[in-house]
């Protein structure tokens, strides 16, 4: 049995660990810079990636089901 890492839980680690670079980034007294900005380069990638995975749903025309609820 292979213990294996889905791509989906990889994006979410790399979401929460961008989230938490870029919040620690910004309560410094002297901003790591560097930090900050791959901080924002893991949040960014992460959000494009798992919003990737959303599937499309088909919107519907009208809310009434049938013409006898007008």
């Amino acid at each position: 049995m292979e213990n294996k890492m889905s791509k989906r839980t990889l994006y979410y680690i790399c979401l929460v660990l961008g989230a938490f670079f870029v919040i620690v980034t910004e309560f410094q007294d002297t901003p790591d810079f560097i930090l900050q900005i791959g901080g924002f380069c893991l949040l960014m990638l992460a959000l494009f990636q798992l919003s990737k995975g959303i599937k499309n749903l088909p919107t519907k025309e009208s809310f009434i089901e049938n013409e006898e609820e007008e």
